[in-house]
Order: structure tokens, then sequence, then C-alpha cells
């Protein structure tokens, strides 16, 4: 993706916003903290406590495991610097396997103020919770609300499984698991309400949201969810065991026996491991290799089956997509011909690489489908990528969203929208530096700014900030969004799905994209949908019948 640069004025403005003056000192059950202060886009003072560990090391033996909560400290922890971000390549950060720490940023530390808690994407191999480049507090923080900022293993520190006990997978999820118990039994000292915590993802990031909203080890860790560009309910195939295994071949490491596995794996530096599993990405866009397991502890069945079924943590959500979404990223290929007439004598091949489920031959009947619809049996060359962008937008992203408010509807709240504001930033722009559309990601600058990417306090997109920041708060603050530009922005129903469709003026309309997800709805139906180990159904039955007393008794 192509980012514009950054200006001398704007970097300026950005590293100015850490102030001298100092902190209160904030004591917790497991040590005191000191940080520093920043100041918001409006001139406010930010408490920011910044790169504290939740989680021991998670290296040697703790590599490839569930995380261990950090032990207590006796001197006042300096917390004025982010911590390192989680082993991946491609970043200015610094980077270290000793990462699982959190960032949190309060204006008031005697305060209850709501809490936002932001899990960032990166399709599960890049992200972080840097103040500069993994999404600053400036803007939310003129709101009163505290936010907290997350990072966790990524690839195959994060997700490496072999389907047994010793490999189950889901490290990175597990480590979003123990830092929402952390905030639970600290952020009221940092000025936060523990009974109003809102998780906030958007792509990867979104995902992680939704698997927390089916995940019984979530129950009772936060009161509303914000999935933004991103759901587990869609169609993804997931093999962690094929990469896992992969990466041990590509190693020199034992492959079959987990044991032999992870004891040469965890020999290696991580350096190594993440050049391997870089080299892995195809055409370079966007795709998902490492991703979540149904193991039984986490997870214990498909994440649309658990919310078809209403075995979710049934909280208020807010859910959408942008307008464009992945609809530009094969304009990267219009100088490979070769592979553009490769794609079209053998379509089917392709499903992996390119929408991520199994196929049975270059005849797949599903691919067939998709290509008709898409093309209508026209070939695809540099002319013509918008529909090969078009079947990405739905089937990586759209179709999954839509899929989750049409089962969550049904128990819960749910607020669907679409971001349809084309503003001066993009990460897709012509030539002209001028955005093409709203695709992935273009949203997610009007509430968490970034170093080298933000928008700059002249534009006329300013309006935008303080839109999706109120929105944002009070959603955090009292469970459902405010009133926008006179426009109420009324849930779904289990008889009616309504969307706000966010542009320079907002509006209520219907649903968008009706018959290109039913083609996925058909295509890809719930009972099909599973992946990963299989639960026996008298386990899953008891669970049904057990999950209300167990939310009530707080067990789960």
């Amino acid at each position: 993706m192509r980012l514009k640069p950054i200006t001398l004025l704007s970097f300026f403005l950005f590293c100015v916003q850490v102030s001298h003056q100092q902190t209160p000192i904030i004591e917790t059950s497991l040590g005191k903290i000191s940080g520093n202060v920043f100041t918001s886009r409006k001139g406010r003072d930010i408490y920011a406590y910044r790169g504290i560990h939740y989680a021991k090391p998670p290296t040697e033996l703790r590599r490839f495991a569930a995380p261990e909560p950090v032990e207590a400290w006796n001197e006042t922890l300096n917390a004025s610097n982010d911590g390192p971000s989680c082993p991946q390549s491609f970043t200015m950060e610094t980077i270290d396997e000793d990462c699982l720490n959190l960032n949190v940023y309060t204006v008031n530390v005697t305060a209850s103020n709501p809490v936002i808690v932001y899990i960032h994407g990166g399709a599960n191999i890049h992200g972080s919770a840097h103040s500069e480049y993994g999404g600053g507090p400036q803007y939310l923080l003129d709101e009163d609300v505290v936010l907290v900022s997350i990072s966790f293993r990524l690839g195959a520190f994060g997700f490496l499984s072999t389907k047994t006990y010793e490999a189950s997978g889901n490290y990175g999820y597990l480590d979003q698991v123990l830092a929402l118990k952390w905030v639970q039994q600290h952020i009221k000292n940092f000025g936060g309400d523990v009974s109003r915590v809102t998780i906030i993802g958007e792509s990867a990031g979104s995902m992680a949201v939704t698997l927390h909203l089916t995940s019984p080890m979530s129950k009772g860790l936060f009161h509303g969810a914000i999935a933004m560009s991103g759901s587990a309910t869609n169609h993804y195939d997931i093999d962690n065991v094929y990469w896992s295994r992969k990466l041990a071949y590509d190693l020199g490491c034992p492959r079959y026996n987990t044991q032999y596995l992870l004891n040469c794996l965890r020999q290696i530096s991580w350096q190594r491991i993440v050049n391997i599993t870089d080299s892995w990405e195809p055409y370079g866009m966007a795709n998902i290799n490492w991703n979540y397991e149904i193991d039984g502890k986490f997870l214990l069945e498909h994440p649309s089956e658990a919310i078809f079924n209403n075995r979710f943590n049934r909280v208020p959500i807010i859910a959408g997509v942008t307008l464009n979404e992945f609809d530009f990223e094969p304009e990267r290929l219009e100088g490979s011909n070769d592979l553009l007439d490769d794609m079209n004598d053998n379509f089917g091949l392709y499903a992996t690489d390119f929408l991520q489920f199994k196929i049975t031959d270059n005849n797949d009947e599903r691919m067939a489908r998709i290509r008709e619809f898409y093309y209508n049996n026209k070939t695809i060359n540099k002319y013509n990528l918008a529909g090969l962008g078009k079947m990405k937008s739905d089937g990586l992203i759209g179709h999954g969203v839509y899929r989750l408010v049409k089962l969550a509807k049904k128990y819960t709240n749910v607020y669907y929208y679409r971001f349809d504001y084309i503003g001066d930033k993009s990460l897709y722009s012509n030539g002209a530096e001028k955005a093409k559309g709203v695709c992935h990601a273009d949203d997610l600058i009007y509430i968490l700014p970034k170093k080298t990417f933000q928008v700059e306090n002249n534009s006329t997109d300013i309006f935008m900030i303080d839109r999706m920041v109120n929105l944002f708060a009070s959603f955090a603050a009292k469970g459902e969004p405010p009133i926008i530009d006179n426009i109420t922005w009324t849930p779904s129903t289990a008889n009616e799905t309504v969307v706000l469709y966010n542009d320079r003026k907002v509006r209520m309309g219907e649903q968008f994209e009706v018959e290109r997800y039913a083609l996925w709805d058909e295509l890809f139906p719930i009972e099909k949908s599973g992946a990963g180990i299989s639960i026996p159904a008298i386990l899953l039955f008891s669970f049904a019948l057990l999950w209300p007393f167990l939310c009530q008794s707080k067990l789960l």
C-alpha cells in the first residue's frame, strides 16, 4: 500500500505533543507506575503510561505457550516510553520477543470514565500498540474516556498449532484475554470504569473482537464491541497446522512429533522465523494465513455457529465496512501479465491465495460461480481488475461483517454502518495523491492518528474526527451511538436490517450489496462454515443449557 509522505509541519505537530509535565503516580497491586504527558488535538493534557508489561516474557519455554501474568515489582515503573512491538517486519518500532505490554491514556485518574481497548489489525502478522505508529490517543482523549492499546503475539508466535495439547494455538488471542483481565484488575487506578469496557478492532483486530464475542474465556471482560472491517463469521479456510509444519520444514526442524518440533523452533531466533514466514505472502496482497483454532478452551465452535445458536457474549455491537475495502488492491497486478493469464486458465486454483478457501480442483463449482458473477465469463485483464477487487472486498471483509450483523441482531443491539466519506487521506490514491475511494482502514485515521498517516489540523476532514470520536466515546459510555447531525442511528432488528451511511452527511438506509452477499451466503452456508477441532454435539448442547448460569456465576 502506498502511503503519502508526512509533511515537515505535521511531523513537528505530532512530536511536540509530548510534554515534560509530570503525571500522577499510579498505585496498583503490582506496583507503582509513572508516565508522561501528551497533548490532545484540542490542547488537553493526556496522562500517558506506556510499555506496561501485563505478562512474563513469552520466550524460551513460554514461546508457543499460553501467557503467564507478570509478577509484581518493587521500584516505581517508568512507563514514559512505548514498549517493544512483537516480532514482525516492515516496522519503524523497536522489536523484541518480550513484547506483551500495553499503553494506558487517561485525562483524570480519579474519575470513573468508560474504557476503550484497542486491538490492532495487520493480518495477524504485523501491527502494534505504539503511540506514534500504532495509533495515538490525541483524538479520543478529547473525550472523557480511558484508552488502552495492547500488543500481542503475531504470526507463528501467536498462532502456531498442531492441534495437540502441546501446541493448541490461539496464543495471540490468549494474550488479549490476559490483557483484558489486566484492565479489569487495574484500570480503576487510572480513572477507568471496569463496568464500561468497550473493545474495538479493525481488520484482523476486528476479527479478534468478534472472536471475543464468542469465547467463554472473554465473558465479563468487556461490555461493548466495535468491529471495523472484519469478522470471524466468514468462510476462511484455516490451516495453522499446515503453516506450522511448513515453518518447521523450511527451518530444518522435525515436522510431525509436536514436542520435537517445539524444541527445535524454540532454539531459533525470532528474526529467522519472521524472515521465513514473510516469504510466504503471495503477490503482495491482503491475506491471513495465521488464524484462530477451535481448541475447546478459547473457542468451542465456529463463531458463526456460536452466534447463530445464541451462544455468545451478548453486548451492544457496532459493525461495519468501508465503501471500497479492497476494490483497488488488485491494481498492483496491472503489470503482471503472465499471472493474469494464468489466473484466466486456472482461476479455481487461486481460491486459497485470493479468497482463502479450499477447492477440490480447477473446476471447483464455487469458484466458477464467483467468476461468473463478478466477470460474466469475461477475460480478466489489467483493464478490469475492479471485478477482482470487489470479489476480495466481499469475500474477505463485507460478507463476514454482513453475516455477523445478520446473526447477532436477533439477540442484541447491532448498529450497522458503511463508511462512505472520501477524505484527503487514503491508503490508495491516484497519481495526483487524491483518494480513489474509501479503502480498507481509511476510516481508522479519524480515530487513532499515526505519525506517518494522519489528518492535518487545517484539513477539511477535521469534522469527521469530531464525529467519529464523539460516536465511539458515546457508545463506550452508554452502549448506544449518539444522535449524529439530527439522525438517530437505530439498531437492526430480527426482522429488519438498517444501515447508517457515514458520509459528509449521514443517512439511514437499507442493506447494501444484497445480491453480492446472497451469493456468498449460498456458497458458504453456516452449517458448512466450521473449521478446526470438532466439538461433540453433547458438549455443545450442555454448554448451551449452562451458558446463562455460567455467565451469572462468572465461572467462565
